[in-house]
């Protein structure tokens, strides 16, 4: 009678456990929703905000879809269903956080191993169903181990299928090069015999960022003025853009007076 109860505390003990924590993730995502209406975040990174350019929809489908989640979980945790249904709804509490679960395994990834910049919003609300699914696991829930399992092989799978979506250097010109392109190593070239200061990076970094932007030739400049930006293909034109913006030079370098002392310059 004693084992009974005492089994029946613990269990109620971690049924409350897990409440709790839904009831937490319920609310970091609503205030990250009401932040996002007002165009703030609780991340100071820029890791969700390149995740969520991806969705269709926009970014309020994903806060939208948080709230929802941890919605339905709060209430299967707190409504008291019939005995005949109840080891139904224990499968479909198992199955919600299953899913949630490899879904975070792809935003945790995408942000890991793709744009390789972490959101602290996506890794609460993660470590909030990781520590749920743990709970249940004490619950005997063994089916949980999908859940484990389907995070860890969605999170290796954006690693293995990694499309080269990574950003582009902050910086005022950026030229996209290939080594053994004779082109590109022009420009770099006429850059530094000009004194031009510029960023390069390698095009196999960025080839997912090349694909969506429709560019499929190097070298290829990036002009980061402010409210404009610009991307400029082929050597020729990239040169005589360059020119155009550089400094004018002192055309009285490298010449020596003739009719006047005075040393040369």
């Amino acid at each position: 009678m004693f084992k009974t109860k005492a089994f029946g505390d613990s269990k109620f003990r971690i049924q409350s456990l897990a409440l709790v924590f839904y009831l937490t993730g319920f609310l970091v995502v609503l205030a990250e929703t009401i932040f996002h209406i007002y165009g703030k975040s609780l991340c100071t990174t820029q890791g969700c905000r390149i995740v969520e350019s991806f969705v269709k929809g926009g970014d309020l489908v994903l806060l939208l879809a948080g709230l929802l989640l941890f919605g339905i979980l709060i209430f299967i945790s707190f409504y008291k269903f019939p005995q005949k249904i109840k080891i139904l709804i224990e499968y479909i509490h198992s199955g919600i956080l299953i899913a949630a679960l490899s879904v975070e395994g792809y935003l945790l990834g995408f942000q890991l191993f793709i744009i390789k910049e972490l959101c602290i919003f996506c890794l609460t609300v993660f470590g909030i169903l990781f520590i749920s699914s743990v709970v249940r696991l004490f619950k005997k829930r063994l089916e949980m181990a999908y859940a484990f399992a389907g995070f860890v092989c969605v999170f290796l799978i954006t690693y293995f299928v990694n499309p080269g979506i990574n950003l582009i250097p902050s910086s005022r010109y950026v030229i996209v090069y290939s080594r053994g392109c004779p082109h590109c190593e022009e420009v770099i070239q006429f850059c530094k015999t000009h004194s031009l200061s510029v960023q390069t990076i390698e095009a196999k970094e960025i080839v997912g960022t090349l694909r969506a932007l429709k560019i499929d030739h190097v070298p290829v400049l990036f002009c980061d003025e402010g409210t404009t930006k610009k991307f400029i293909v082929g050597q020729n034109s990239i040169k005589e853009y360059l020119l155009s913006k550089a400094p004018q030079t002192n055309t009285q370098e490298g010449v020596c007076p003739i009719f006047e002392n005075g040393k040369c310059q």
